[in-house]
């Protein structure tokens, strides 16, 4: 049988064997990337110091924790206040289902990590469902629907989180669901059909990405006001400014409700500090700076890489789309007008156009309210900030602090844009060679990507969290220890991160935090050190008295002894034999002092020595 190339050119995949092969192409670069967290489980992190590692802990903690813990309760840090499940920055979405799997069906304890890494993973996948759904909707020419629902999910600046190791960051399908919905909905409005159901699914859709991390709640809520701001000065009608308004708001209100009610210790926290630093927020540059990992570059961009914070690069396919458009108007000014006024009345473009309205909003938010300009001496301050009004308000806009991830929607704004553009221009225009720029177009856009694949591929690390191979000299440690027996354990030099006042901080030092997580996981003894979120400035205020003359504060004192059972204490000789000099490098002259009277705290508390190792030591205290 015979088949023209006209009548291959008219075939059409049905959608669900067009999502079915971007599923499966997906998986390809994803096994690509990330086949070795899968064929050798327990072997490997996507990030192992700093956050990273936290993060890992708090989420292979929470699951392997007593079961008496229940539910909203993490008690392995910042023992024995510890904190509740939305402030340890552990996923909540998916560390409690995988906390109940591992209790009601079969034990995951032993297999969190590699839980959590397949759904990690996951998100790729779910990114590439959603975008095979809009463009879809959008775009005609099936070939760049499945290329790009491929391909986008890897160059968004989200995924560059995954090696940094602000894991549940990384879900750009949180963005995207926004897109979805918002698509199905204005579809809905525009034929007058109801939506009632439609917008009740997304409240509920948009509520539930705060418990993956409260961030995404604020941007999609933001960008969510946009849209329908843009909407309504497009085309005023009173049925969409309260779908607007409940969609916008419903959602901020049912996190808040769920955060609020289950935290105990909400009038203790502080309000967070850092707002408008310099590194947290976006440098516009950044945009258009390519990763150091990608060998296409712009044609103008900035010397020096900007702060991870600001990752933010809209990509070579995009760039050099819209470059393409602006040479093409510079030279045939009418041609240009006249497409874009076809183009324009499209209902994609139209969609597209309330979505750029609306990530402008959040752009305007990523580049801060304030700047410092010639050394000091004068102020600029960003009015198109929403911020800059609302902290006028609220204080708790200060918790959102890192504001360069409101840039997110716009990349997603200008690569379905450029997209759509060029979707559209296939098929109108008459050109020949306008096939061989989109081919080209596409090949920056497979370059890109490669690179981030072969960039993610080689940034796996040694598990040095559960693997005990990884550190063999915590071994002989553990020999003939019997863990049931102590309530806790204390590591010296303490640290305790992310109480927001900054005087009581006390940062870990990368290598002596690892030894205690292991020893914390392979003991499942909470820590008295903490590495959380919004932590009480109280707690941290009562542990550092456990190194005073006088030993614990008298309300800390009794809640030990309460216990009826000796604390285990891991103690790093290297930190006072002038080995590191982790103290001499201390700026907050309390950090420094807290680290320092760690030298002798086993002598001033009479410890009983159980066990060494090079120079770890392991300690019993009997709290007297």
């Amino acid at each position: 049988m015979q088949i023209s190339w006209a009548a291959a050119r008219r075939w059409q995949p049905t959608p669900v064997r067009l999502l079915g092969a971007a599923l499966l192409l997906q998986a390809v670069l994803v096994w690509r990337a990330f086949g070795a967290l899968l064929r050798e489980p327990g072997q490997h992190l996507l990030m192992s110091t700093y956050d990273g590692a936290k993060n890992y802990f708090t989420f292979q903690a929470y699951v392997q924790q007593p079961w008496a813990n229940g539910l909203r309760w993490f008690g392995q840090m910042n023992y024995p206040y510890g904190d509740y499940l939305f402030y340890t920055d552990n996923t909540p979405l998916l560390a409690v289902p995988v906390r109940l799997w591992s209790h009601y069906v079969f034990i995951l304890a032993p297999h969190a990590l590699d839980v959590y890494h397949a759904l990690l993973l996951a998100g790729f996948f779910f990114s590439t469902a959603l975008l095979t759904l809009i463009l879809h909707r959008l775009l005609r020419h099936w070939g760049l629907v499945l290329l790009f629902a491929v391909l986008l999910p890897w160059l968004n600046p989200q995924t560059s989180r995954l090696l940094v190791g602000h894991f549940n960051l990384a879900y750009s399908g949180v963005v995207l669901l926004a897109i979805w919905g918002l698509l199905g909905l204005y579809d809905r409005v525009e034929a007058g059909r109801p939506v009632g159901r439609w917008v009740a699914w997304l409240v509920g859709a948009f509520a539930l990405t705060g418990l993956v991390h409260l961030y995404y709640l604020l941007i999609l809520a933001l960008t969510t006001a946009g849209f329908f701001a843009v909407w309504l000065l497009r085309s005023p009608r009173a049925r969409t400014a309260r779908v607007g308004a409940v969609l916008t708001l419903a959602p901020v209100a049912l996190c808040y409700a769920v955060v609020r009610l289950t935290d105990g210790y909400y009038s203790l926290r502080r309000e967070a500090t850092g707002f408008n630093y310099g590194p947290w927020r976006l440098q516009f540059s950044a945009l258009f700076r390519a990763y150091d990992y990608q060998r296409v570059h712009f044609l103008v961009e900035p010397r020096d890489p900007p702060p991870y914070e600001s990752a933010a690069y809209l990509g070579a396919f995009a760039l050099f789309g819209l470059t393409l458009a602006v040479a093409v108007w510079a030279l045939r000014p009418q041609a240009v007008r006249a497409f874009r006024a076809a183009w324009r009345t499209t209902p994609e473009r139209q969609f597209l156009g309330l979505w750029l309205g609306a990530s402008l909003l959040g752009l305007a938010v990523a580049l801060g309210t304030e700047y410092d300009v010639a050394d000091g001496q004068y102020k600029v301050y960003n009015y198109f900030s929403v911020f800059f009004y609302l902290q006028k308000l609220t204080g708790a806009v200060a918790h959102f602090r890192t504001v360069g991830r409101f840039s997110w929607p716009f990349f997603w704004a200008v690569n379905l844009l450029v997209l759509a553009g060029l979707d559209y221009w296939l098929r109108v225009s008459r050109w020949p060679w306008r096939w061989a720029v989109a081919i080209g177009l596409v090949a920056l856009a497979l370059l890109d990507t490669y690179d981030t694949v072969k960039h993610n591929r080689e940034g796996l690390l040694p598990n040095v969290l559960t693997d005990p191979a990884q550190f063999p000299e915590l071994a002989p440690l553990l020999q003939g220890l019997r863990p049931e027996q102590y309530q806790a354990l204390l590591p010296v030099p303490f640290f305790h991160v992310g109480s927001e006042d900054l005087p009581l901080t006390v940062d870990d030092d990368n290598p002596h935090s690892l030894h205690a997580y292991q020893l914390a996981l392979r003991t499942n003894l909470p820590l008295m050190a903490s590495k959380m979120s919004r932590t009480p400035p109280a707690h941290v205020q009562a542990l550092r008295t456990l190194f005073d003359a006088d030993g614990p504060a008298p309300e800390l004192r009794t809640r030990l002894r309460a216990a009826g059972k000796p604390i285990l204490v891991l103690f790093d000789q290297s930190y006072y034999d002038g080995t590191n000099p982790l103290s001499a490098q201390q700026s907050n002259p309390q950090a420094r002092a807290l680290i320092e009277a760690g030298g002798s705290f086993p002598a001033r508390q009479h410890l009983t020595l159980l066990a060494t190792s090079g120079k770890l030591r392991l300690y019993r205290w009997d709290v007297p």
